[in-house]
């Protein structure tokens, strides 16, 4: 007859005084440490999971391998097959792929940026900008003033330009805090 997990686990409580778990900053690493009855105590190093590319311990060597990769002409996906290869891991998945190298060259400045399509809408007036173009002007994320519109906090409209659909709001309306809660 075997040991049943519910018996595994409970054998395992009763030998377990206390686990520690230790970060190691902002991160990925992290170790476990387990007390043990009789005073034994085990380490097992751990990679956790992070929000953010900076966060990585390595951060830098990794954006040095791929700001050399792409000057050497190699593509995202070239790029994400190599740093595989060597090891790293990207911040919330286990493996580099196309999409993540070209956001990581985007946003340090080595990649091109995704079509920006508001010189091709259609204004109604001057004081009409998409949300981008808000969010630069007053030096907020973009989220913010789409939360605005979603609350109904700020007046706007969509458009339509090819296949994507635009939202342009009034900039007066928005630079002077008097957001309306009509949509239109």
């Amino acid at each position: 007859m075997s040991t049943t997990a519910r018996d595994r686990q409970t054998i395992v409580r009763i030998m377990l005084d206390r686990v520690v778990i230790q970060v190691f900053g902002e991160t990925e690493r992290a170790e476990i440490k387990c007390h043990w009855a009789g005073g034994i105590i085990t380490t097992h190093p751990i990679i956790r999971t992070v929000r953010r590319f900076e966060q990585l311990e390595h951060h830098d060597e990794i954006l040095a391998r791929i700001t050399a990769l792409r000057n050497q002409g190699a593509t995202a996906q070239q790029i994400a097959d190599d740093l595989n290869a060597q090891g790293w891991s990207p911040a919330k998945k286990s493996r580099f792929d196309a999409l993540i190298v070209q956001k990581l060259l985007v946003r340090n400045g080595l990649g091109k940026k995704r079509p920006i399509w508001s010189g091709h809408i259609s204004r109604r007036n001057e004081d009409e900008v998409t949300l981008q173009e808000l969010s630069e002007k007053l030096g907020i994320h973009r989220q913010t003033a789409y939360g605005w519109l979603r609350r109904g906090e700020l007046k706007g409209r969509i458009v339509e330009v090819g296949t994507q659909r635009i939202w342009l709001v009034s900039l007066s309306h928005a630079s002077t805090g008097t957001r309306t809660g009509e949509s239109s």
